[in-house]
């Protein structure tokens, strides 16, 4: 049982020396996913799960929801956390800016919404008085204020994630079976 939970999770201990050399980090953890006792298909599927996820604009959650969807689907979870670091500060707003507009295409809405309406919406959102509100109206108003900005951003983000998962999945699982042959030919 405990093998089968460390095959499936992986390199959390490669995400622990972040900070200092993120590209050597990163290249560790990959390198510790490929190691795993697991199969091509479980890493392909996980990274593409990450590569998902990290569309998503679920700021703060994006691992959790990267984690449990790769657990559900049998995928390798330490894979899934790699994917979603190509959701990062330098690549959130040109995923979401072309999410956005795509979503806006797809829903065949008239017009994205202008810098200055998004700066009424956030101004307005930001006005609403949080000591004197529950919780929940609180998040009622958030969601009728920000649905005409997330429901084309979720549109495009999931059709965007969906087709650069399915790149790297093949991408994912051709390295895997590489780094498998290799090693099989050095022993």
């Amino acid at each position: 049982m405990l093998k089968q939970i460390r095959r499936r999770v992986g390199m959390f201990g490669a995400f622990s020396g972040l900070g200092a050399s993120e590209g050597r980090s990163l290249r560790e953890a990959w390198t510790s996913v490929l190691r795993l006792d697991t199969t091509p298909h479980a890493v392909g599927l996980g990274l593409a799960t990450g590569v998902f996820v990290a569309f998503l604009p679920v700021l703060g959650i994006q691992m959790l929801v990267a984690a449990a969807i790769a657990w559900a689907g049998r995928a390798n979870i330490g894979a899934a956390l790699l994917g979603t670091w190509a959701g990062n500060p330098l690549t959130w707003p040109a995923m979401w800016i072309t999410s956005y507009l795509l979503g806006i295409m797809l829903l065949g809405e008239t017009s994205a919404i202008t810098i200055e309406e998004l700066e009424r919406t956030l101004m307005r959102l930001a006005e609403t008085p949080v000591l004197r509100v529950d919780p929940l109206t609180m998040l009622n108003t958030a969601g009728k204020l920000l649905w005409p900005i997330l429901k084309p951003l979720f549109v495009g983000s999931m059709v965007l994630g969906l087709i650069s998962g399915s790149a790297l999945y093949f991408i994912g699982r051709r390295a895997a079976e590489a780094f498998h042959t290799r090693r099989q030919q050095q022993a």
